[in-house]
């Protein structure tokens, strides 16, 4: 493990202490890369990113306060839609501060997960992708239940050809996890979830283009 990243484990097992036993969440970034690579690669974890089930979240915020955590929010001028997100960054985007480091957890009401995950991404606009894109997997000997490979692939490829254009802040460090990522996805599986994400804004329902994801 890199020395720098021996806060992540207190970290997570605190947000594990913190919720329900049927809690839905799930990790993404550089955690949910790690967990996959093992040992092959190495980078430094600036922070945990999590999107929960607004469900029981009042619970586990709490939780998180009396165990020595401080409330803020991840949200700053540098996000694009940055007027209306400040709006409910408190209650939908959280950063939990503890001895200088950061657990970030966005909260949304996933849909019935039958059959694809729903994620508010920004008020009034939706994701959706494919249920088997959420995995089990592990990081450092804690279970955790994250994207799987080919779905952080795609974020990361879209992040990248969409709005990397205009926020350039740690823009090489995400080119070197994506290349990391493309030597172990599944490319069938990358197909599968690249042609099946959707974005929903009100009654408006589009597929995402999959090149775009690729």
């Amino acid at each position: 493990m890199n020395l720098d990243n021996k806060w992540v484990t207190s970290t997570l097992k605190d947000f594990f202490d913190s919720i329900p036993s049927d809690q839905q969440y799930f990790c993404i970034g550089s955690v949910s890369l790690l967990s996959f690579i093992k040992n092959s690669y190495q980078r430094k974890i600036k922070d945990i990113d999590i999107i929960c089930e607004a469900k029981n979240f009042e619970t586990i915020r709490n939780s998180l306060i009396k165990l020595g955590y401080q409330q803020y929010t991840f949200i700053d001028k540098k996000f694009p839609f940055y007027n209306r997100l400040k709006k409910t960054a408190l209650s939908k985007y959280f950063r939990f501060e503890k001895k200088g480091k950061n657990l970030e957890i966005m909260t949304s009401n996933f849909g019935d997960l039958k059959e694809e995950i729903l994620v508010e991404l920004y008020p009034g606009i939706k994701f959706s992708f494919p249920s088997s894109g959420v995995i089990n997997s592990s990081f450092e000997g804690i279970s955790l239940k994250t994207v799987s490979p080919e779905t952080l692939y795609c974020i990361y490829s879209f992040g990248l050809k969409t709005w990397g254009f205009f926020v350039r802040k740690n823009i090489e460090q995400r080119k070197t996890d994506l290349q990391q990522l493309k030597k172990i996805v599944d490319k069938e599986k990358l197909n599968k979830i690249a042609n099946n994400v959707f974005i929903k804004i009100g009654k408006i329902k589009l597929k995402v283009p999959a090149f775009l994801m690729q």
